[in-house]
């Protein structure tokens, strides 16, 4: 038997259609992952705007300022209360505010679970519009 050998000619492989390819898929998987890490729940960030002013009869607004510290402690109004005197003082307090307004804040270190059950208690008892207050 003989043996044949290949000399001469060009053995180089194109590798222009491989990486065009690889390139595609990166910007197939990258534009198709987007969709998936969206969240449901969006948050809307208020605009700073100045108030204008007008002269009108002093009346007294009153509040409802929660706040969630890391221990667990629900301070409602600087007052620390349980979170069944919470159930019951909520829609007293709401009753005698004209805009039935609820600030909610938290420690950083206090689970988002426990802030949305108290977001949750706040629109159950008759809070027309809930705000989260971010601390520094």
């Amino acid at each position: 038997m003989r043996r044949r050998t290949l000399t001469g000619g060009d053995w180089s492989i194109d590798l222009t259609p491989g990486i065009n390819i690889a390139l595609l898929l990166v910007l197939v998987f990258v534009l198709g992952a987007a969709p998936i890490f969206q969240t449901w729940l969006s948050v809307t960030a208020p605009k700073v705007r100045k108030a204008p002013f007008e002269k009108k009869s002093p009346t007294t607004e009153f509040k409802v300022n929660i706040h969630i510290k890391e221990n667990g402690q629900i301070v409602l109004n600087e007052q620390a209360v349980t979170y069944e005197k919470l159930d019951t003082l909520l829609p007293e307090l709401l009753a005698r505010s004209p805009s039935r307004l609820v600030i909610v804040s938290a420690d950083s270190l206090v689970p988002h679970g426990k802030v949305v059950e108290i977001l949750d208690l706040a629109k159950q008892k008759g809070a027309v519009e809930v705000a989260l207050l971010r601390r520094k």
